[in-house]
């Protein structure tokens, strides 16, 4: 393939991703991590200030790169701002890591690397959470990045790509703790290369102008430059990197223990390949699975010269040598170095009890460059012409499926428990509450001035999203029941409480004022919540509903 129509064919599946990721960003409820996230990015745009926190909330890039989204919306609060400025940032890397395969042009050469964006574009999970605001799509970007940028430092040996590697390192360390795991993958699929280049083809790559001393330096320094500018919040916080490495103690002991995050070490595979939440439901992106199988068993089986039509030539494993050129495909070299990564980085990430669906997206990501040489490999074995087409057919049959599924998933299914990557969601009903806040508002004269108590001993997340445009001084949160009833006896009577059935005692015991106890809502699965309204506020309520009538 020429290398303008590649990259037009590339540059028109990024396009086609984001159409396909940009649609309806509102639709499906904010989950309580997204929820939080946002907050956390607001508060950054209302004060200018940010501290990492090592306990919670993971790096600073998402909340960093999604001002420029805030900003353009013309936003100065929390409260002007709606669920599309945020879950855009994702969308746009999601489209982004599409494009940046291009660095592997001659890594994966035209064919594999049409697949796999194509694979990329419309996989269900990439889509789905492209579309989350949380860290995970960031990662996966910065990662590829990592990856392009490393493959060019290979083959050039240029201060810059190297440079270039070193700050893709640093901008995943600065998103998410995980991070650790895809470098520990990446030098550990680097190294097995090597030594399975050495031993299939009894060559030694030769990396000892790749290693240079002068490279070497330029990508440590650009890793921690980028890592120490984010985590100091651009020079206003120095505790903020150091704490970046020692909360890494919290997240090893919290990956251990996982308590309710516990999962065995197939849960990946049952949510990713094999999913059946309900008779009738059935999803899979085994199609992606089984062509990363193929493309791992031809990485690793095949010999040297298996990319041409000669016989193995040595000089075509040194970095400067194009190594898809005049060769019917992928580089072998950096193929194996994928297949190896991307073994480890799923063994590191199956291994560990605490489990959630979209920490996937890592080793997924690798699983679909893999499928694209998995397409070149199938229709490279089969050398029966009928049965070259027949297998194009299936592929493109399977394609179509999982574009089905991509549409089922985050379009009707957004936040339906029978969706593989909806995990802990917050319920539609949440919506229904949010707008009977609103019509609360409205019917009082102190409008998104009420007094709101939010008491819940669960997780209360992502109701601070939903109450974002009432007075905030005026809204209290509390997790101790006790706490509150402490606070309720030296304060005004609130106009609403919303609470968790399990605090009913204690609020009918507390409350000075009567009020109307009859709405309650889903929050989560089998959590709820309950809204009382204080008699005043609720008869003035009636009253706007039967002007309205």
């Amino acid at each position: 393939m020429p290398r303008p129509l590649l990259l037009l064919t590339v540059f028109a599946l990024t396009v086609a991703a984001l159409a396909i990721r940009l649609p309806r960003l509102g639709q499906r409820p904010m989950h309580g991590d997204e929820a939080n996230q946002a907050v956390k990015a607001a508060l950054l745009l209302e004060t200018g200030s940010y501290r990492y926190d090592p306990e919670e909330h993971h790096g600073p890039t998402l909340y960093w790169l999604t001002l420029p989204s805030l900003w353009l919306r013309g936003a100065t609060c929390l409260a002007e701002t709606d669920e599309a400025d945020y879950r855009i940032v994702p969308v746009l890397f999601g489209g982004g890591s599409i494009l940046i395969l291009l660095l592997l042009r001659d890594g994966l050469s035209a064919g594999p690397l049409v697949a796999a964006a194509l694979l990329a574009a419309i996989s269900p999970a990439m889509v789905f959470y492209a579309r989350y605001y949380i860290q995970e799509t960031l990662l996966v970007f910065f990662t590829a990045a990592a990856i392009g940028c490393g493959w060019r430092w290979f083959r050039t040996q240029s201060v810059g790509w190297a440079a270039a590697t070193g700050a893709s390192l640093g901008l995943m360390h600065a998103t998410k703790e995980t991070w650790i795991l895809a470098a520990a993958a990446l030098a550990a699929g680097l190294a097995a290369s090597l030594l399975w280049t050495r031993w299939r083809d009894h060559e030694w790559i030769p990396v000892r102008s790749v290693t240079r001393p002068a490279l070497l330096l330029a990508a440590v320094a650009a890793a921690c430059f980028t890592a120490i500018l984010f985590y100091s919040s651009f020079g206003r916080d120095w505790q903020g990197p150091l704490n970046s490495i020692l909360a890494f103690r919290t997240y090893v002991d919290r990956g251990r223990e996982a308590g309710i995050h516990a999962a065995p070490w197939y849960e990946y595979l049952r949510w990713l390949v094999a999913f059946r939440p309900a008779r009738g439901f059935f999803w899979s992106e085994g199609l992606i699975v089984a062509l990363a199988v193929c493309g791992g068993a031809f990485a690793l089986g095949s010999r040297e010269r298996a990319l041409g039509d000669g016989p193995g030539d040595s000089s075509k494993l040194a970095p400067q040598a194009d190594l898809s050129q005049g060769s019917a495909g992928p580089s072998l070299v950096f193929c194996r170095f994928l297949a190896l990564y991307t073994l480890v980085l799923f063994g590191l990430y199956s291994a560990i009890p605490y489990k959630t669906p979209w920490c996937l997206l890592s080793f997924l990501h690798g699983m679909i460059l893999l499928a694209g040489v998995g397409v070149f490999a199938l229709v490279r074995w089969v050398r029966f012409k009928p049965l070259q087409v027949l297998i194009v057919g299936v592929l493109l049959v399977g394609t179509a499926h999982l574009a089905r599924q991509m549409y089922w998933l985050n379009f009707r299914l957004d936040a339906d428990p029978r969706n593989p990557y909806v995990y802990a969601h917050t319920s539609r009903d949440v919506l229904k509450l949010a707008g009977q806040m609103e019509r609360l508002a409205r019917a009082s004269s102190r409008g998104y001035h009420l007094v709101i108590h939010v008491v819940m001993p669960e997780n209360y997340w992502p109701l601070p999203w939903y109450l974002r445009r009432f007075d905030q001084d005026r809204v209290g949160y509390w997790q101790d029941p006790a706490a509150w009833a402490k606070a309720l006896a030296q304060g005004p009577a609130p106009d609403v409480v919303l609470l968790s059935p399990d605090v009913y005692e204690t609020a009918d015991a507390s409350l000075r004022a009567a009020y109307n106890k009859q709405m309650m809502f889903g929050l989560r699965p089998g959590i709820f919540v309950s809204a009382y309204v204080r008699d005043d506020l609720w008869q003035a309520f009636l009253n706007t509903q039967a002007g309205v009538h």
